[in-house]
């Protein structure tokens, strides 16, 4: 291996949940690699995905504090995550200062260039799988250096996932996840979460609910307190893996979360239920398997064949650096 990347520090910020997954995933892999030091908004999504990982870091409770932490800091390399708490604006002007390399990892396959305020790009954007980085491609031109990296993330699912017994795969999963209010005549997505779950509880009497990492653990006693004679489980998401949740399932239901894709790459029968049509599916799922109305179910032919695995340009992360430092310097 080149030396370049020996003992480089990589400064990470980090907060929402989907970007946290991706990052611990790469600290974990490629521990050996590089001296890391990792940041955390303090009882973040991030800061309990680093504690479930057992992986060291430092918290923080405001982004002003980002500035001294890199004057202190002093990294090779500067990695943050993008999602609802944007670090771009002041990660970009503090690593100028010091002339600090900086690279993004984007973890979905929308808003792409909504998660960089003030188009302040970074040096290198890293995406997880090919439509994602067409769309990169498609959204920023040559602006920015686009990397596709290895999924370990997705590889330790498939790892966990296939060591588990699935004789008892008798639950409805639902993968719940935070909506904002939508300004359209049909749809109030306020309203949409609970809603969503009242028309899975109507039709199937086993479902787990698996709560995103933002949210309490009582948010849907009140529709489940409407269904009594309904087998409902309730699954934190620091309290057992995804793999372990989804070898339960016979069908997986949410709406565009990273999981539900997850779930649908391990050939487990999975549907985006979106009762809207003006409303784009946020995930890459086949056409067929994005559904306006449950009772569709009843036609739909789901298909035994093979998942696509979308990483033919994938490297590994250490290879990234390898490259994109070889580039810079």
């Amino acid at each position: 291996m080149n030396n370049l990347i020996n003992h480089k520090k990589i400064l990470v910020f980090t907060n929402d949940a989907g970007a946290s997954a991706y990052i611990c995933s790469i600290i974990l892999n490629e521990s050996k690699f590089f001296n890391w030091i990792v940041y955390a908004i303090d009882n973040s999504p991030a800061s309990k995905e680093f504690e479930r990982n057992q992986i060291s870091y430092t918290k923080f409770f405001l982004l002003d504090e980002i500035n001294e932490i890199i004057k202190k800091k002093q990294p090779d390399v500067i990695l943050y995550g993008t999602g609802w708490l944007n670090f771009s604006d002041i990660v970009k002007e503090n690593a100028k200062k010091y002339d600090i390399k900086t690279v993004a990892l984007v973890d979905h396959w929308v808003r792409y260039r909504f998660r960089f305020s003030n188009n302040a790009l970074p040096d290198a954007i890293l995406v997880m799988d090919d439509i994602a980085n067409k769309i990169a491609i498609d959204t920023f031109n040559s602006e920015v250096t686009i990397f596709q990296i290895k999924n370990y993330y997705i590889e330790n699912i498939r790892s966990h996932y296939a060591l588990m017994k699935k004789e008892m795969r008798d639950y409805v999963v639902f993968i719940s996840e935070p909506t904002k209010v939508v300004e359209n005549d049909d749809l109030n997505f306020n309203v949409f979460e609970y809603t969503f779950l009242e028309d899975i509880l109507k039709k199937f009497d086993k479902v787990i609910i698996r709560l995103h990492p933002t949210e309490s653990k009582d948010k849907y006693d009140g529709v489940i307190s409407k269904f009594p004679k309904v087998n409902v489980k309730v699954v934190e998401p620091y309290e057992e893996n995804l793999a372990t949740t989804l070898s339960k399932s016979k069908l997986t239901i949410g709406i565009g979360s990273t999981a539900l894709y997850v779930s649908y790459l391990l050939g487990i029968k999975t549907i985006s239920y979106i009762p809207n049509r003006y409303i784009e599916p946020s995930i890459p799922l086949p056409k067929k398997y994005i559904l306006t109305n449950l009772e569709d179910l009843k036609t739909l032919q789901f298909s035994d064949s093979k998942r696509i695995d979308f990483d033919s340009r994938a490297i590994p992360f250490y290879e990234m650096i390898n490259s994109f430092l070889t580039r810079t310097n």
